[in-house]
């Protein structure tokens, strides 16, 4: 309506002053129509509010979502829905970052923690997380979310993971300063966690729930694949630092998957994981890796 009223306008076939009385119309037949819309919609969520008999409503339910009408001549006639988050009954899902941080190394038949250099092991994550509460008290919750991992794991006795289609552990030949093995990972975790929350309501019908200073449990595992593998060497040759890098090309497997579980108390937790699938396709060296740390979530 307002598109043909401004085209009748540039087309001279009426004056400004009918297009403005036309715009002006056209907005307080809509307004009217739009107060009715919600004077039925609001009388709809009233019945919804007094049947109810579960608690699904009592989650799902936005009884403070807002909506505003603009109408103007020169623009035409806007209408902004908007749920304020603050004022919603319940906040059933929040999210956030997660940061990781702590010791691994692989285990399997011939390996173990003893055969790696503890000070070059280190697991790094960094992740964001969404927290789903399951009961109306909020002790059991459901995790999930996305997270980048590094694995960094280093043989001792001058050892590495050797390339090709058949990795091996092999003697390197010559004394080294470093040969670190790493791959960089994306996983996505799932857990479920139960733990304390207290639940605070308000006199407008608001119900919070506070997790500070609680301690919590969670268990589950995670999914996700290997994006790259890398060596690092450092030696010293005819008196130089050679720093040398081989990337992907190793027999290691794609797929990663495993188990998960921390404890812990507030944000900080101290975790648990441990992969089932093998870190070589070709299955010559058995090893799983295995991981723990400190993780802030």
């Amino acid at each position: 309506m307002i598109e043909r009223v401004n085209k009748s306008l540039e087309d001279n076939k009426i004056s400004e002053e009918q297009a403005d009385e036309s715009k002006a119309k056209f907005a307080e037949d809509l307004a009217e129509i739009i107060t009715q819309h919600r004077v039925k919609t609001d009388a709809e969520i009233n019945l919804i509010k007094v049947n109810r008999t579960s608690t699904f409503y009592d989650y799902r339910l936005e009884d403070h979502a807002s909506s505003t009408l603009e109408i103007s001549t020169k623009k035409g006639i806007s209408i902004n829905i908007e749920n304020n988050r603050q004022n919603q009954k319940y906040i059933k899902t929040t999210s956030g970052f997660t940061l990781g941080f702590g010791y691994n190394y692989m285990n399997g038949e011939n390996l173990g923690i003893n055969d790696f250099s503890y000070p070059n092991n280190n697991y790094f994550s960094l992740g964001y997380q969404w927290k789903t509460t399951l009961d109306k008290n909020n002790h059991v919750r459901l995790m999930y979310g996305v997270e980048y991992q590094t694995q960094g794991t280093e043989l001792n006795g001058n050892r590495f993971i050797t390339q090709g289609d058949q990795a091996q552990v092999a003697a390197i030949g010559f004394d080294t300063k470093k040969a670190k093995f790493r791959q960089d990972q994306l996983v996505f975790p799932l857990h479920l966690e139960f733990g304390g929350s207290d639940r605070k309501e308000y006199e407008d019908g608001r119900v919070r729930f506070q997790e500070y200073d609680k301690w919590k449990f969670g268990i589950g595992g995670f999914a996700g694949f290997n994006m790259s593998s890398r060596l690092k060497l450092k030696y010293d040759l005819d008196g130089r630092e050679i720093k040398e890098t081989r990337i992907n090309n190793f027999d290691n497997e794609v797929l990663l998957y495993g188990i998960d579980a921390y404890v812990g108390k507030d944000s900080f937790t101290f975790f648990g994981r441990m992969n089932f699938n093998n870190v070589f396709k070709s299955d010559s060296v058995d090893a799983q890796y295995v991981t723990f740390g400190i993780r802030i979530q």
